[in-house]
């Protein structure tokens, strides 16, 4: 079965917006992380990324491009996979959270009040 917050990538004709990105001509070296990658090298990397991510004009579209077809790795947008899983964490949980009252809740506060017996 098919996980329902898994999206068919976009067609290469969809990739269009990546051509006005800062990153494009940049190659790839700042936006995934090479193996064997230790911390303080990623965090040096992704902090450059996603600097030159806070200026580029197609970052929320990138951004939304990475969320929707589920990217698992590299920086997208100025999101790296850790921010993109807990952005999927939190809309899961908002989506979960439902926002109606449960039956015993409507049934307490709108059923018709009670007589109240004094003794």
């Amino acid at each position: 079965m098919t996980s329902p917050h898994r999206h068919t990538p976009p067609r290469p004709a969809d990739w269009g917006w990546q051509r006005h990105g800062s990153c494009h001509g940049a190659g790839t070296a700042m936006f995934f992380s090479p193996d064997g990658e230790r911390s303080s090298a990623r965090v040096h990397r992704e902090q450059q990324a996603r600097q030159l991510c806070a200026q580029c004009p197609v970052r929320t579209v990138c951004r939304d491009h990475a969320l929707t077809a589920g990217e698992p790795y590299g920086i997208w947008g100025g999101m790296s996979e850790a921010d993109r899983t807990r952005h999927r964490r939190r809309g899961r949980r908002r989506e979960s959270a439902d926002p109606r009252p449960h039956r015993r809740d409507h049934d307490t506060y709108h059923s018709r009040p009670r007589e109240r017996t004094h003794r």
